[in-house]
């Protein structure tokens, strides 16, 4: 799931009401709605700040294990 889809299921999840949020990070409450709507994106300063307001800490995803190809078959 992308960072911006976790964001977004916060933001629905977050107890109390959006233009509280959107206070708490500093954000404009009509362009926090646009963006849990998917209307509209933010700036990556306001998903920081919006990070921050949720108290959410991003974590960097452990890197894939590279997949293994089958040897070739020898002619």
């Amino acid at each position: 799931m992308s960072i911006i889809n976790q964001l977004r299921e916060a933001v629905a999840r977050y107890p109390g009401t959006r233009k509280e949020l959107a206070i708490r990070a500093g954000i404009d409450p009509a362009a926090l709605h646009r963006f849990r709507y998917g209307e509209r994106g933010l700036l990556a300063d306001s998903l920081d700040r919006l990070a921050d307001a949720l108290e959410l800490e991003l974590q960097p995803r452990r890197p894939a294990r590279p997949k293994t190809k089958p040897p070739k078959p020898k002619r």
